[in-house]
C-alpha cells in the first residue's frame, strides 16, 4: 500500500524551520506496511493546496497532511477542506471542551479565534487532539482517504500513535515491511557493490538494497 505526505506552510519554504515531520512520519507508516510513494512541502495559498490534494488523491488511497490548522490567518487549510470537499464549518463541542480546558490550564483566556478552532468540516471525522487546540481531520473523498494533522511536531507524533496509526490499521490492510541492517567498515561503496554484484542481482524482487554512507542509528 503506498501513501503520500504533504506538509503545509511558508515557513518551510523559505527556512524558518526544518520539516522533521515528514522523516518521523515516513518511518512510522514504513513500520505498518506502508510505503511513502512521495512527500511534498507546499505553501500556505489555498490553490496551491487544492491542487495538491487534487493530484496527490489520483496517485494513492491514503494521503497525510500536516499544517495549517491554527487560530492564525496565515493557517487557510480548512477553508480549502471546505472547498475541496464541498462541505462547511460547524462546532464541535467536544472540540471546543478541549480548547477551554487546555487554555485554562495554562491561565489563558479564550478569545474568539481560539473558539473558532473548534470549527471543523461538518462530514470530517473528528480525531480529537489532547496536546493541543488544532483537532486531527479524516475525510473521504471517491477511494481516497485524507487525514489532515496539526504541524506542531509534538501535537502531532501524540496523534499519529494514539488516534491516526490505530485507525489506519481499522481502515486499511496492510503486512509488516521487515528491515535488516548490515554494517560494514572500511570498503568504499563502490568496491563493496561490486563484490557483491551476483549476490545483489540474485535477490527476489520483493526484497530491496540500499547502501548507506553513514551507521543507521
Amino acid at each position: 500500500m503506498e501513501t503520500e505526505i504533504i506538509t503545509i506552510g511558508d515557513e518551510i519554504l523559505i527556512g524558518q524551520i526544518v520539516d522533521t515531520n515528514s522523516a518521523w512520519m515516513a518511518q512510522k507508516l514504513n513500520e505498518e506496511g506502508i510505503h511513502v510513494r512521495q512527500i511534498n512541502s507546499i505553501s500556505d495559498d489555498p490553490d496551491h493546496i487544492e491542487e495538491t490534494l487534487t493530484e496527490t488523491g489520483k496517485r494513492v488511497p491514503l494521503v497525510l497532511i500536516t499544517g495549517g490548522l491554527g487560530p492564525t490567518r496565515d493557517d487557510r487549510t480548512k477553508s480549502v477542506i471546505c472547498k475541496f470537499f464541498n462541505t462547511e464549518l460547524v462546532e464541535d463541542p467536544k472540540v471546543l471542551e478541549n480548547v477551554i480546558r487546555l487554555l485554562g490550564n495554562r491561565g489563558i483566556n479564550v478569545n474568539q479565534l481560539n473558539r473558532e478552532q473548534a470549527l471543523v468540516p461538518q462530514t470530517a471525522i473528528v480525531l480529537q487532539n489532547e496536546m493541543g487546540t488544532a483537532p486531527c481531520l479524516w475525510l473521504k473523498k471517491d477511494k481516497t482517504v485524507y487525514i489532515f494533522m496539526p504541524g506542531v511536531p509534538f501535537e502531532m507524533k501524540n496523534l499519529m500513535i494514539k488516534e491516526v496509526l490505530p485507525a489506519i490499521r481499522n481502515e486499511f490492510k496492510t503486512s509488516p515491511i521487515l528491515h535488516r541492517t548490515i554494517q560494514i567498515f572500511g570498503i568504499a561503496e563502490s568496491l563493496l557493490a561490486e563484490k557483491i554484484k551476483n549476490w545483489e542481482d540474485a535477490l527476489p524482487d520483493f526484497i530491496n538494497l540500499a547502501y548507506l554512507p553513514a551507521p543507521r542509528v
